[in-house]
């Protein structure tokens, strides 16, 4: 069987299609494959119209940027040093790879290589879902610093 995730995305792509097309895919799939799907793409047809704009960016493999609020680098550094050194890792990693050679200089030798450590066993590419959530958080916590005046 294929993962839950190439289910949705099959279900999603077959849904979008001429009925006479669909079946023809569906008719050309494992038979175990075809009760999951045609579940799916039921559902996705009573539930929503489908964009073919929409569709294409949910079926595309590359990863889209988000525009987000990302705090001053100043900001940033104080918010980073408030994290665990594998948080920051992923931060620096998904969020703000241009900061990464920045911050670990102004790291002790210990936390710089724990969190180089840690960059280099994190995925690439990186989930785009917790990356826009890394981000979200970085604007949020940066508005916060900034408005609190703990900014150094």
């Amino acid at each position: 069987m294929i993962n839950k995730v190439g289910v949705r995305k099959a279900a999603l792509a077959l849904a979008s299609m001429h009925p006479a097309d669909r079946r023809w895919m569906l008719a050309h799939m494992p038979p175990a494959w075809r009760p999951s799907l045609n579940a799916l793409i039921g559902e996705a047809q009573t539930h929503v119209s489908i964009d073919p704009e929409l569709l294409q960016a949910a079926l595309a493999d590359e990863h889209e940027q988000f525009e987000h609020d990302l705090p001053t680098p100043d900001i940033l550094i104080v918010l980073l040093d408030r994290l665990a050194s594998h948080w920051v890792a992923r931060v620096l990693v998904a969020v703000v790879p241009d900061h990464a050679e920045i911050y670990l200089a102004t790291c002790d030798k210990n936390r710089g290589e724990a969190i180089r450590r840690e960059m280099m066993r994190l995925p690439n590419p990186f989930p785009t879902s917790l990356a826009h959530a890394m981000a979200c958080y970085l604007g949020e916590a940066g508005h916060a610093v900034r408005s609190s005046g703990a900014a150094p």
